[in-house]
């Protein structure tokens, strides 16, 4: 194997999901706070992914996921690059293969399965 790319992480949602129709699929991102820490005291810093999923699990994203839900996102990193205002911009997200729900279920969750 001459590369790798896999990204596991667990946090808690910023924001709702903002899922979108495309034209063949769905989409959704959001974004995820994860806590590492650092130095002898082990001081908490909080970095923000933005987490793209597509199809079907897009579609779960958007009926079960909200802001302040627990998760475990399995994926890959992807860089993409635009033009603006003749400016190459940047763009790093992770696109999500597999997800876990790790808040307990609300009544609204178990109901809707």
């Amino acid at each position: 194997m001459s590369s790798y790319n896999r990204i596991t992480l667990v946090g808690n949602l910023v924001r709702d999901p903002e899922v979108k129709k495309l034209k063949s699929q769905t989409k959704a991102d959001f974004t995820l706070a994860v806590e590492r820490y650092i130095g002898k005291d082990n001081k908490p810093v909080t970095d923000f992914f933005t987490i793209v999923t597509w199809g079907k699990l897009a579609e779960i994203c958007g009926t079960y996921l909200s802001k302040g839900k627990k998760v475990l996102v399995d994926g890959h990193i992807q860089i993409r690059t635009y033009m603006k205002d003749k400016e190459r911009q940047w763009i790093t997200e992770i696109v999500a293969e597999n997800l876990k729900f790790l808040s307990a279920k609300t009544e609204e969750t178990a109901v809707a399965k």
